[in-house]
């Protein structure tokens, strides 16, 4: 009888830790949506700032440009006003990926010199474009938040024996570790 309470007693304890742990992690999960949630209110709020600011560019006259401040003599000289619409994420995307100067393709070439392959996935892709949209400053961005995602890996790399690198959306967006994959050397054991 004792025995049997005793086992009563820790699988109780044992549920307890369980649903602490089902619990926090449930916590864990609605402080990160919660977070999501922010970002894509803030990514929907400058979407629309962009298409509101985009649709009066387009009307922008010589006129307004002297209005502004922009003295008639520098204003004469100006054949042609010309707006250029705001990138999207798709087109920071575009613009990461490109395969002659993209951000990442660069990098890939570089890495290439110590015989490492580098990849992103899509979803990766995809977070680096959105936190460069959320930073408002256009494709610059893209390099150093590339840059900062890559850091610990491109201190690795050199002189070590990984060949490919795989960055995820968790690397991104939450500092996770890249995956590595090492090449397999072989040992020859002599007697």
């Amino acid at each position: 009888k004792q025995w049997y309470q005793r086992r009563v007693r820790a699988m109780s304890e044992e549920h307890y830790i369980k649903a602490a742990s089902i619990e926090e992690r449930i916590r864990e999960t609605e402080v990160l949506s919660e977070t999501r949630k922010e970002r894509i209110k803030q990514i929907r709020d400058t979407e629309d700032k962009n298409k509101t600011k985009d649709r009066l560019l387009v009307q922008v006259e010589p006129r307004d440009i002297l209005d502004y401040g922009v003295i008639p003599e520098l204003a004469g000289r100006i054949p042609v006003v010309v707006t250029l619409d705001s990138l999207t994420q798709e087109d920071l995307v575009i613009i990461a990926n490109d395969k002659e100067r993209g951000v990442i393709s660069q990098l890939k070439e570089l890495l290439s010199l110590n015989d490492c392959e580098l990849e992103f996935s899509e979803d990766a892709l995809r977070a680096v474009a959105e936190l460069a949209f959320c930073k408002k400053t256009g494709a610059r961005a893209l390099k150093s938040i590339v840059e900062t995602t890559l850091l610990d890996a491109m201190f690795e790399i050199p002189g070590s024996d990984i060949q490919h690198v795989l960055v995820r959306s968790g690397t991104v967006l939450e500092g996770e570790e890249a995956t590595y994959t090492r090449r397999e050397t072989d040992v020859t054991v002599e007697q």
